[in-house]
């Protein structure tokens, strides 16, 4: 009498479940190395991101120069926000604003030792968001003088003063002038002339004798 085999259907089905088992597993082990990999480059490409922000080269504007009391410091720019929260600006035209001068008690004072160089130096005096030019040099003969960057006939030209040598020369209509007879002449095309005293080694220049010459400009 022969007997049917009943094993074999079960068999066949744990074959089956442990193969389906095999292959889920597969899957499920093949997908984690993915996972891991996309993960790590996330993280190095933020990681990266963050350490470029903070180590990038600033593009932002430098500040003009600080507020002088003499004649040394760097041209600024057009309109610049100085380091006393002023925007200096050229009252002429044709180059950058002049170094600021800031008034202490109502006047600028000056170390009369700048201008033993015997150049003309530049200031630009701010007064009330307007910009006052004046220049200050010391002639041949040893004075120190000062007069604004204008005169009574040019100054609606707004082009100022340049030093050629022992004179100044009008910008505008080419004059020359003497440096010894700036503060002594005036009138014309001579360099307007400022009030100023020496007082040890310091040039004093009142706030109120520059702003007796904002008309200018």
């Amino acid at each position: 009498m022969s007997t049917k085999n009943t094993s074999q259907p079960s068999t066949s089905r744990s074959d089956k479940r442990a193969r389906f088992s095999e292959q889920k597993q597969a899957r499920s082990g093949g997908a984690s190395p993915l996972v891991l990999v996309i993960g790590v480059a996330v993280v190095l490409a933020l990681v990266g991101g963050t350490i470029f922000f903070l180590t990038r080269p600033s593009t932002a504007v430098s500040e003009s120069p600080s507020p002088v009391g003499s004649g040394g410091a760097a041209p600024l720019d057009s309109a610049r926000t100085g380091s006393q929260g002023l925007l200096v600006k050229a009252a002429t035209v044709g180059h950058d604003p002049y170094p600021l001068a800031l008034a202490e008690n109502g006047a600028i004072q000056l170390p009369v030792s700048t201008f033993d160089d015997y150049k003309a130096h530049y200031y630009t005096y701010m007064h009330e968001g307007q910009p006052i030019e004046f220049f200050v040099l010391k002639s041949k003969d040893g004075v120190v003088r000062a007069a604004f960057n204008a005169c009574d006939v040019c100054f609606p030209a707004k082009k100022g003063y340049t030093q050629d040598g022992d004179e100044m020369v009008c910008n505008n209509c080419g004059r020359r002038f003497p440096a010894n007879q700036i503060n002594e002449v005036q009138g014309g095309c001579n360099p307007s002339p400022l009030n100023r005293v020496v007082e040890g080694d310091s040039l004093i220049i009142q706030v109120d004798e520059l702003v007796g010459g904002l008309g200018y400009f």
